[in-house]
C-alpha cells in the first residue's frame, strides 16, 4: 500500500513552506468522490472476453442448477423404505449422461453414476463402498439416510433466481458458472477511456538524443504500466512541449476521446507551466495543491464531462498520487 504523509510542521529549507490553505488528502479524496459520476455505459461482450469486466445487469438463471435430481456419489439408486429387506435386485445402470428410462419397483435398485439422474422409483443413493454384491443381487449396510447423496434439481441455483449481481467484477469462476447455465454472452460496463501526456521542454522519448539539461520521459511508462494493470482502455498521447496553445489544443483532443485526462508535471507554479491557465480557460479547477508529501502539486478538476489528474513530475509522486487518488 502506498505511504503517503500529510503536512502538519514547517517544511525544511529546501521545500516550500507549508500552506495551511491546502487541502487535506481526505478532503482532495471527498471532493474527488463528489464530482466523479460512475460510468453506466453497457456492451455486450464474448464470456471469454468478460473476465474482470464489471457485470452490467443482474443475470438470472434460466434453468435450473442442477437442471435434474442427480446422484452425488457412484452407488447404487433405492427406495428408501426397501431398506429393510434382506436383498435388492440390480436392474440396469444409470450413468452421467444417459439416463435409465425403467421405474425402479418395490425390492429393485439401479446401479448409479455420479451426476446420473436418479432414476423414477428411487429416493435415496448408497455409496458403493457401503454395499456388497453378489450376481445381480445387493445387501446394503445399516445406519443409512433417507434421501441421502443426492442433488436436487435446482439446489444450486433456481430457474430465475440471480446468478450474478450487478457491479460485481467478474472472476474465473463467474465465467465458468455462466457457461454451466448455457449462456455465452455477458452484458458489461464499457471500460473507463483514460488518455495521458507528459509536459515539458525538458522532455524527451525514448530514441531521441538528449541536449544538455534534458531528461528521457520516464512518467509515461510508469502510468502506462498501471493504467495496464487497471484493465482500462487508454492513449497514450506522448510529450507536449511548454506551449500555451500546444497544451491547450492537446487537453481539448484529450476530452474528446476520454472519460479522465491525466497529466504529468505541468502542474506547478513556474513561468512556463501553463497547465492551470489553460484548465482555468476550457473547463473547471477544482483544487490545485494538497497537504501531502510526496505529491503537493497535485491537481483535478473537468473539462466538459471529462475528468483531469494533474500529477507531479517527481516519478515517485506520480505513482504515489496515481494509487492515492486516481
Amino acid at each position: 500500500m502506498s505511504q503517503v504523509t500529510e503536512v502538519t510542521t514547517q517544511a525544511s529549507c529546501c521545500d516550500d513552506e507549508f500552506d495551511p490553505a491546502l487541502l487535506t488528502v481526505d478532503a482532495a479524496l471527498e471532493r474527488i468522490s463528489a464530482t466523479v459520476t460512475p460510468i453506466t455505459d453497457i456492451e455486450v461482450v464474448p464470456l471469454r472476453a468478460a473476465l474482470s469486466r464489471v457485470l452490467g445487469q443482474d443475470l438470472h438463471s434460466p434453468v435450473d442448477v442442477p437442471n435434474h435430481t442427480n446422484s452425488a456419489m457412484d452407488g447404487y439408486a433405492l427406495r428408501f423404505d426397501d431398506l429393510g429387506a434382506d436383498r435388492l435386485t440390480v436392474i440396469g445402470t444409470a450413468w452421467a449422461g444417459k439416463a435409465f428410462t425403467g421405474v425402479a419397483a418395490t425390492g429393485q435398485c439401479v446401479r448409479i453414476m455420479t451426476g446420473a439422474i436418479m432414476p423414477e422409483g428411487t429416493d435415496t443413493v448408497v455409496m458403493q463402498e457401503q454395499v456388497e454384491r453378489n450376481g445381480d443381487t445387493i445387501r446394503v449396510a445399516a445406519g443409512q439416510k433417507r434421501g441421502q447423496h443426492i442433488r436436487r434439481a435446482g439446489e444450486d441455483l433456481a430457474q430465475g433466481s440471480a446468478a450474478l449481481h450487478t457491479g460485481q467484477t467478474l472472476m474465473p469462476a463467474d465465467l465458468g458458472l455462466v457457461a454451466s447455465l448455457g449462456i455465452g454472452e455477458l452484458p458489461v460496463l464499457r471500460k473507463p477511456r483514460v488518455a495521458f501526456f507528459s509536459n515539458g521542454d525538458e522532455l524527451r522519448s525514448i530514441g531521441e538524443p538528449l541536449e544538455l539539461g534534458e531528461v528521457y520521459d520516464s512518467n509515461r511508462y510508469t502510468l502506462h504500466g498501471m493504467l495496464s494493470r487497471l484493465g482500462v482502455a487508454f492513449n497514450d498521447l506522448g510529450v507536449v512541449p511548454d506551449d500555451r496553445d500546444l497544451i491547450r489544443d492537446i487537453f481539448l483532443r484529450a476530452a474528446n476521446m476520454a472519460d479522465v485526462v491525466i497529466t504529468s508535471a505541468g502542474a506547478s507554479v513556474g513561468d512556463a507551466d501553463y497547465v492551470k491557465d489553460v484548465l482555468g480557460e476550457i473547463g473547471e479547477v477544482r483544487f490545485w495543491k494538497i497537504a501531502m508529501k510526496p505529491g503537493r502539486p497535485l491537481s483535478f478538476g473537468r473539462i466538459g464531462k471529462t475528468f483531469f489528474f494533474g500529477l507531479p513530475g517527481n516519478p515517485v509522486s506520480v505513482m504515489v498520487t496515481f494509487y492515492q487518488f486516481v
